[in-house]
């Protein structure tokens, strides 16, 4: 193994020192709490867009996805149209609804339909789930920062904890979308350059690659038999319907991804950068895929031993085989990856922790940023508690047969507290009928104890009964049916007349802004 160089080590510290100056940049001036929640509107759909894009492709894409390519085929690309058809329905019908109430965070929603317990126990769903799911991709990029940095896991997990706190603490959601924008660059030129680099040395380049895996059956995408099955998640039925749940919980009721989305102008501009991630989603996951079958075509006549683990295919594969410069540059995209996804967890945790968990009767505005700030110092520290914890449970899940994949494994971890706050939020926007605050209420609990049942029980059984793809429809369904059981009469649909119970911290107290402050 070859030892890291000058020109590695300056490509990752002027990384390192490149987004502390973007986020440094990004809090200039007078802070609000409306600048550090939502930007007070004013974030372009352009850098939106990209930072949608960097939150979406993490390190679980980065090391996950050329993991299960490596080892198997391109099925995963079945994930993406299941995606693509939630983000077109949450694109047109619900950030424009939850930007027409000028909501902080998208609880607030749930606060004006069925009163303030739910708002904020919905709240604390959310950052139960985002606390575990994002330590889960904290654990993946970890795997990788401890072959560069030849440290321990759990010592990696520090540094890049530390490092996506520092700068996300100095300037809020402006500083994640703009520092994003520079991760996902990075990202996008590190593949490359990883792509690049197999080019050279498989003779015949990447045509010599495409060959290779047709023949071997690497590049397959659609699986049809069966088309639909409890226990695996990568036939077409299967796949379709896990990623189109998940997708529909993530970017409605997780304020990790919404949040960015109602920095923008209006509904409309929110809607545009939603999809255009989705339609950027598909050449970036082509490039990653390929990425793994490359290298398995690279080692087709037999992986050498330092490859055994294929949890760090990628890691361990730009370290042996990469030339200077070009593995630094790589190795700097692992960190991208992982920040992308820490910084805006980060960042949408503490919100909803001020705004929803701990609410003040006021407008927003008069919350103190330094109340935000500390907020998001807890965060990170929780988030460094998850990644320790989801590494020595992936260590106990890697002994059951039919175990995940690390990207397997990073989307089951989001689907133990969704399918609850899904089917909540499914009740709201589908019926006119408003449900009570303790059915609501017990909606989120059995959805969420269904989640955790179905996350533990491949160790707990010591087998993959139902895959991954299931988990959120059955507990969905669960909570949805719980929430729905007692009806009252009809309520305002929102924007109407209705009250909120916290009226002024509901919205930003700051006039939209105009075309030219966009």
């Amino acid at each position: 193994m070859d030892a890291v160089t000058r020109l590695d080590l300056i490509i990752l510290g002027s990384y390192a020192l490149l987004l502390l100056a973007v986020g440094a940049w990004s809090a200039r001036g007078h802070q609000t709490a409306a600048d550090l929640t939502l930007g007070r509107h004013r974030l372009p759909v352009w850098a939106v867009l990209l930072s949608m894009t960097a939150t979406e492709l993490s390190a679980a894409t980065f090391i996950g996805v050329p993991q299960a390519s490596f080892a198997g085929n391109w099925s995963y690309l079945q994930l993406a149209i299941g995606a693509l058809l939630a983000k077109v329905w949450v694109a047109r019908t619900v950030i424009p609804r939850y930007h027409a109430d000028r909501l902080v965070t998208v609880y607030g929603f749930l606060t004006k339909r069925y009163g303030p317990r739910v708002g904020r126990a919905a709240a604390l769903s959310f950052v139960g789930g985002r606390v575990l799911a994002s330590g889960a991709r904290l654990f993946i990029a970890a795997l990788a920062f401890s072959v560069v940095a030849n440290v321990s896991i759990a010592m990696a997990i520090l540094i890049a904890g530390g490092l996506a706190a520092a700068y996300t603490l100095a300037g809020g959601i402006r500083s994640v979308v703009y520092t994003d924008v520079v991760q996902g660059a990075v990202f996008l030129l590190a593949a490359v350059g990883l792509l690049a680099t197999i080019a050279t040395l498989v003779p015949g380049g990447l045509g010599e690659v495409w060959s290779w895996g047709q023949a071997a059956s690497r590049t397959q995408i659609f699986h049809t038999d069966p088309m639909f099955s409890f226990s695996r998640s990568d036939v077409l039925g299967s796949a379709l319907i896990g990623a189109f749940f998940l997708t529909l919980a993530t970017h409605s009721t997780d304020h990790d991804m919404v949040q960015r989305l109602l920095t923008t102008r209006d509904g409309a501009s929110g809607g545009r950068a939603l999809l255009g991630s989705a339609w950027i989603n598909f050449p970036l996951t082509f490039l990653f895929l390929a990425i793994g079958t490359g290298i398995a075509c690279v080692y087709a006549d037999g992986s050498p031993a330092f490859l055994q683990d294929s949890s760090r295919v990628v890691a361990l594969f730009a370290w042996n085989e990469l030339p200077s410069g070009v593995r630094g540059l790589v190795f700097a995209g692992l960190f991208a990856a992982a920040m992308s996804s820490l910084d805006s967890a980060i960042c949408a945790i503490g919100t909803t922790w001020v705004t929803d968990v701990r609410p003040r009767r006021s407008a927003m505005d008069s919350i103190r940023p330094s109340s935000l700030r500390l907020a998001s110092a807890g965060v990170s520290v929780l988030l460094i508690a998850s990644a320790l914890l989801m590494a020595a449970y992936h260590e106990r899940l890697m002994q059951t047969p039919n175990a995940p994949n690390l990207v397997e494994f990073a989307l089951g971890t989001m689907s133990i507290l969704y399918g609850g706050l899904l089917g909540v939020f499914g009740v709201a926007f589908l019926t006119e009928t408003r449900g009570s605050e303790k059915s609501a209420v017990a909606g989120l609990a059995i959805g969420t104890l269904a989640g955790l049942i179905l996350f533990l029980h491949p160790v707990l059984l010591g087998h993959v009964y139902i895959a991954w793809t299931w988990w959120i429809p059955f507990s969905g369904a669960l909570a949805f049916a719980v929430t729905a059981s007692s009806a009252r009469p009809p309520t305002p649909r929102l924007g109407s007349a209705g009250p909120s119970a916290y009226p002024q911290r509901d919205r930003i107290s700051a006039p939209p802004p105009t075309g030219a402050q966009a």
